[in-house]
């Protein structure tokens, strides 16, 4: 009875979890879309033309193909739109990073060198960086921030909260106490904070 108890929780565990990312297709915003009060804005997510905001919308993440490159789909991860948010004070403000040292801040952490061996999608990304021409550089970097900032292109995503790469099934970042946390640890929506145990009820008011 305990096992079943516990793997009934396990997978409420996993729901909070993948809550994190259950993205809706569009807003009902009449306008602004700066905030989280927008669906599209509170994933990562630039707003379409199913939308509600049409062309009041203000949502700076219509514009990630700085990041990601010209005709992709591509959504910000949870930690990377959080640092944008944090980052950027409005729709035009994306310009203001630079590329290329926000890429010197990702191949500098620890573990790139190590995925950059180890992954081969990496490995053949270091291995034509290195020969790389000039003008080709730029939608290259693009490739490597769509394998690390992006949501589900890889296993792996950058983490700025602890300036390291992480697996996504080892790791993932909390959208309501906006950190990176262990998968051992899960939101408990009672306290609306992150606890540890995985298998454990919450350590603050004792409920799973």
């Amino acid at each position: 009875m305990q096992s079943d108890e516990n793997s009934d929780f396990m997978d409420e565990q996993v729901t909070q979890k993948s809550q994190n990312y259950e993205e809706e297709d569009k807003c009902h915003c009449t306008k602004g879309c700066s905030t989280h009060s927008c669906s599209c804005f509170k994933f990562g997510s630039g707003c379409n033309s199913s939308c509600g905001c049409s062309t009041s919308c203000q949502n700076m993440f219509n514009h990630l193909d700085y990041f990601f490159g010209e005709n992709t789909k591509c959504t910000a991860n949870p930690c990377f739109s959080k640092w944008l948010d944090k980052n950027i004070t409005s729709t035009n403000g994306f310009e203001m990073i630079d590329r290329d040292k926000l890429r010197r801040r990702i191949m500098k952490c620890f573990k790139y060198s190590g995925i950059s061996e180890d992954d081969e999608d990496f490995e053949e990304w270091m291995k034509e960086w290195k020969t790389i021409k000039e003008d080709k550089k730029l939608v290259h970097m693009q490739q490597l921030f769509q394998m690390l900032l992006a949501n589900d292109t890889t296993e792996y995503y950058y983490s700025f909260c602890e300036n390291n790469i992480y697996e996504n099934d080892c790791h993932w970042h909390c959208r309501t106490c906006q950190k990176c946390m262990s998968w051992r640890e899960w939101h408990c929506t009672q306290c609306n904070k992150c606890t540890y145990g995985a298998s454990l009820p919450c350590e603050r008011c004792g409920k799973y």
